[in-house]
């Protein structure tokens, strides 16, 4: 058994049961493995947890650490953004999952890679970390909300978080290009 086979199984878990269903306990039965057989891939469950929240982002993201030739910062940024609120959304309790994780070393590794072309833009490398930390604790931020309570009705009649979450990410993204111009 590998590594990825059991992430893989415990993001599968992850949309049947969520969060709170998700056990080692569980998992190890869906694997048809003694719970003990998990701990040889990870030390405990936090580890497990970080690495199901880099497998979710994985696919998605891996086309967008750079940006596309011709391709503006501010739209490449968005476009992350977005696609971190969606790919968290795709998985009950996804942004949960998210929220509670750490980098893994191998994400840590792709920072100078992905600030770069904030960099090339104007932005100093500890903006440019900045920037990207802000932009994906907007989206989770957003994900963790939209899974919340809704607001009454009386107050806003129809609900948009698609719209809420373009417009908080415009406006969010607009304060970086006033950064970049001071």
């Amino acid at each position: 058994m590998e590594r990825r086979t059991v992430v893989r199984a415990a993001l599968r878990l992850l949309n049947e049961v969520g969060i709170d269903g998700l056990t080692t306990r569980r998992l190890a039965d869906e694997l048809g493995v003694k719970q003990p057989a998990l701990y040889w891939h990870f030390k405990n469950k936090q580890e497990l947890l970080d690495e199901m929240a880099e497998e979710m982002l994985a696919g998605t993201l891996d086309p967008l650490d750079v940006p596309e030739p011709g391709q503006e910062w501010d739209n490449w940024l968005m476009a992350r953004g977005r696609v971190i609120r969606r790919t968290l959304l795709s998985y009950r309790d996804g942004a949960l999952v998210h929220a509670g994780s750490r980098p893994t070393p191998g994400r840590v590794a792709e920072i100078p890679a992905l600030i770069r072309p904030l960099v090339e833009a104007g932005f100093t490398g500890e903006q440019a970390i900045r920037a990207l930390i802000a932009v994906g604790r907007f989206a989770l931020g957003s994900a963790v909300d939209e899974r919340g309570a809704a607001v009454p009705l009386d107050v806003r009649p129809e609900e948009d978080p698609d719209g809420d979450f373009e417009f908080g990410l415009r406006a969010l993204v607009s304060g970086m290009r006033l950064i970049l111009e001071a």
